[in-house]
């Protein structure tokens, strides 16, 4: 079974520098599987770097492609378009692969009835992590995650997985299961386009689940990530929780099949209400600890903060979705042709 690894790319040479020499130094057999890598537009040294790998690795199936459209999407679709494999997977430019990743992965696309498939993603910090940042790890039956820096650890056994578990970062599927699926939504789109961003893998994710497709997690499917000292930082929390606002109100307004407005908006009194529910719990978990020595990174001041910041993000996409252009954009049945329209004058 061959496999299409595709690495879309923009502005990170250092990291996918990195990324490219650990999916070339596979266990799989370099016959068995081709790199994709698609340049969105870099411009500091990502041609070099790409120039360089592919001369040293000349055993290996490698080619790139270059689109500036902006955006992820450009990458995932223009990849799976020139892919020859049966089944793609998707790499972000700043992970490092283990040894078996791909060899597991074609494991277990052995079984046909697969569809997607995930796996481990831990972290690679730049520096060790504040407390606050490890407050944000989910804990549940199934393992632990912290969507936010897209890290997920789902135990040690091979299990089957709602599709919703796994992230573009290490994400396979095959390839007549993603065209079945009409392919992934707008995502990373540029501060410029914000209005154009969609969710991304999520409405491919849930369109898997109405079809029941089979998605397996394997703890050796595992990547590492790149975790800068800049993510680890409130600001960067607060832009990604106001870019989570978007997707989800592009989620809903599909789901809704149409501009259906959501009340999100908090009222001064419900936001009220909420503070001094914090500063209550906050009491007594502390027990008679002044109010006055609490930190701005109290793990509950800053989801409350986050909270309206998510709210910001979803507001700002609904009330953009009022335009026409942007309206007829997330409806579209799908972004195979993708290029973005003309941003809105008014």
């Amino acid at each position: 079974m061959h496999l299409s690894v595709i690495i879309p790319t923009f502005n990170r040479s250092i990291q996918l520098n990195k990324t490219l020499e650990s999916i070339a130094r596979q266990s799989l057999s370099e016959q068995e599987y081709e790199i994709i890598i698609i340049d969105n537009g870099s411009t500091d040294d990502t041609a070099d770097v790409i120039a360089k790998f592919i001369a040293t690795y000349a055993n290996h199936q490698i080619r790139s492609f270059y689109d500036s459209t902006p955006g992820l999407l450009t990458g995932r679709h223009l990849g799976a378009e020139k892919s020859q494999g049966e089944v793609l997977v998707y790499a972000d430019d700043d992970i490092k692969a283990s040894e078996d990743w791909l060899k597991t992965i074609q494991e277990i696309f052995r079984n046909p009835n697969v569809q997607l498939a995930g796996g481990k993603c831990l972290p690679a910090y730049e520096i060790d992590p504040p407390n606050w940042i490890l407050d944000f790890y989910t804990d549940f039956e199934m393992g632990k995650m912290l969507p936010d820096l897209s890290l997920c650890d789902f135990g040690n056994t091979v299990k089957e997985i709602s599709p919703n578990y796994i992230w573009g970062l290490n994400f396979s599927i095959r390839k007549s299961a993603l065209y079945e699926l009409g392919g992934f939504h707008p995502d990373n789109i540029t501060p410029a386009f914000q209005m154009f961003q969609g969710d991304g893998e999520t409405g491919l994710a849930l369109k898997a689940i109405d079809r029941h497709y089979t998605c397996i997690y394997h703890p050796q499917n595992l990547v590492f990530h790149d975790v800068p000292q800049k993510r680890m930082t409130i600001d960067y929390f607060d832009k990604r929780y106001f870019y989570q606002g978007i997707c989800d109100s592009f989620t809903q307004i599909r789901k809704n099949k149409g501009l259906v407005l959501i009340q999100q908006e908090t009222s001064i009194a419900q936001e009220t209400v909420q503070f001094l529910r914090v500063i209550k719990n906050i009491i007594w978990k502390r027990g008679n600890q002044s109010i006055l020595n609490l930190h701005l990174h109290d793990p509950d001041f800053l989801r409350l903060r986050l909270n309206r910041m998510h709210q910001a993000g979803y507001s700002f996409h609904q009330n953009a979705a009022r335009h026409k252009i942007v309206y007829d954009w997330i409806l579209k049945p799908d972004y195979f042709n993708y290029r973005l329209p003309e941003l809105p004058t008014s």
